[in-house]
Order: structure tokens, then C-alpha cells, then sequence
């Protein structure tokens, strides 16, 4: 009987995960490396600025993607993307990449903003191995335009004294051709 129990005492020390294992599992769920957030406010209907930049010269010329949102092994909803030669894709004119492509400059500009752009963006840079790319979300808030009409004014007649007096010359005038004066 001691020895059906020795058994599944080493079957289930074998089968527990080390505090290792369960760190790098908790590495791989988070989604990898610590990411850089940074927040933009820019105002309906300009032009949204968003920068990214990494080293061609370390991680050699990479695919990058900018999307609403990073997700687990690329960007989730993209906007922009590279390949490894550097072409680029996009699912919408505007959005464009600026900078130089071939020195790591990425940066995304979002013409005419809409109040809807509002939200989270990821730069992702792939780089070589398991869970080290780099990533960049910044959130951007779109904020109404000022108002261009001219504000509503309320005017009201004035009389002006020349008048009133005028009036009470002529009332007077009539009272007086009424009265028999």
C-alpha cells in the first residue's frame, strides 16, 4: 500500500508546475516585455501625430503594424502595416506612415480626425525570438472643435429721445386741434 502512495506522490510532484514555470506563464499571458503608453489629445478634424521608432541597425529593417489595440502575436484592428522590405499596406488613405522606413522612423499621422478615433493605438515592432517584440500604445483623445459660428445675439429695439419727443409733440398737437385750442 506504501508504495501506491509513493507513486502518486511522485506522479503529482512531477505534474506541479516550479514557480518558474508558473512565472514565465504568467510572462507569456501579459503579453511579453513591459510596453511604453503615452496619451495625445489633438482637436476634431486636424491631424493626429503618433511616433514610433526603432533601431534597423540592431533588429535589422522589421515588420511593424500600427492597430486600435495590441494583441497577443500582432496588432489587433490594423490600420498600417510594413513587411520586412519595407512595403507598406493600409486599410484606409487617412492613414499614413511618415518618417523614414529604413532608418526605424514609423510614425503614424491620422488626417481629418474623427471624434471616433478617439482611443488606443499599438505600434508593434517584430523582433526575432518568442515574446520580445517591441510595443508602443499610445491613447489618443479626440476633442470637438470649437465652434466657428458666430455667437447668437439678441437684439432689442431702443427708442431713441429724438423720437419720444417727436411722439409727445404730436400727441400734444392732436389735443390741442381736439380740444379746440
Amino acid at each position: 500500500m506504501q508504495q501506491k502512495h509513493s507513486l502518486v506522490y511522485r506522479m503529482a510532484a512531477a505534474l506541479r508546475p516550479s514557480p518558474l514555470a508558473f512565472i514565465i506563464l504568467l510572462f507569456v499571458l501579459s503579453g511579453g516585455p513591459p510596453v511604453s503608453v503615452s496619451c495625445f489629445k489633438v482637436t476634431e478634424g486636424g491631424v493626429a501625430s503618433l511616433s514610433c521608432q526603432y533601431s534597423v541597425k540592431r533588429f535589422g529593417l522589421s515588420r511593424v503594424c500600427w492597430g486600435r489595440g495590441c494583441g497577443t502575436f500582432w496588432c489587433s484592428n490594423i490600420l498600417v502595416q510594413t513587411d520586412e522590405n519595407g512595403v507598406i499596406s493600409k486599410v484606409d488613405d487617412r492613414y499614413l506612415l511618415t518618417g523614414d522606413i529604413l532608418d526605424g522612423q514609423m510614425d503614424l499621422d491620422i488626417l481629418n480626425v474623427r471624434r471616433t478615433d478617439s482611443g488606443p493605438y499599438c505600434c508593434r515592432v517584430d523582433v526575432d525570438g518568442l515574446f520580445n517584440d517591441k510595443k508602443v500604445i499610445m491613447n489618443l483623445r479626440v476633442v470637438k472643435a470649437p465652434s466657428t459660428n458666430p455667437p447668437h445675439t439678441t437684439t432689442t429695439p431702443v427708442m431713441t429721445t429724438d423720437r419720444v419727443t417727436e411722439l409727445r409733440f404730436t400727441e400734444l398737437s392732436t389735443e390741442l386741434t381736439t380740444t379746440g385750442v
